[in-house]
């Protein structure tokens, strides 16, 4: 769970499973709500790396009785278009904490790539929202959740 000095690793595998914390209140018509899913660096657990319950430690127990759902790296769409603006590039990027070695982050750039962390225009994130969240149905639960989300921490999974 630690890092301990432990290196990045940059690599993803399309079937790697992700975990994303959600609250009992996070389901509307039997899928993840879309605004379970934030934007800059949209926070996960790479499954590789942990188990569904690492999504929820905390030495505070802040996340106790929050919930864990599974995606995988493949569910993300690559790439968004939009008519009226450059299309954005959807990637998954390996940012390790020191008290969680397999915190990642779902990143987004402006098509073409310039290597540069772009936050996408608010059309892009709804259509990148509503696209992951479809697919986060209940049989993707790995934790059922039996709190709310109070609030939400951008810089944790």
């Amino acid at each position: 769970m630690y890092r301990h000095g432990r290196p990045i690793l940059a690599e993803f595998c399309p079937d790697e499973p992700l975990y994303l914390r959600y609250g009992s209140d996070d389901f509307v018509a039997g899928t993840l709500d879309v605004s379970v899913l934030h934007f800059p660096r949209a926070s996960v657990n790479r499954g590789r790396l942990s188990e569904p319950e690492d999504a929820l430690f905390s030495e505070t127990g802040e996340y106790n009785g929050l919930g864990v759902i599974e995606l995988r790296v493949s569910d993300l769409p690559e790439t968004i278009a939009q008519p009226q603006g450059p299309a954005y590039t959807f990637y998954m990027e390996h940012t390790p904490l020191d008290d969680n070695y397999s915190h990642s982050e779902i990143c987004s750039e402006q098509a073409p790539c310039t290597g540069r962390l772009r936050t996408p225009s608010k059309t892009v994130k709804m259509r990148f929202r509503i696209e992951v969240s479809r697919m986060l149905t209940a049989e993707r639960i790995r934790i059922a959740a039996v709190r709310a989300r109070i609030a939400h921490n951008p810089t944790t999974a």
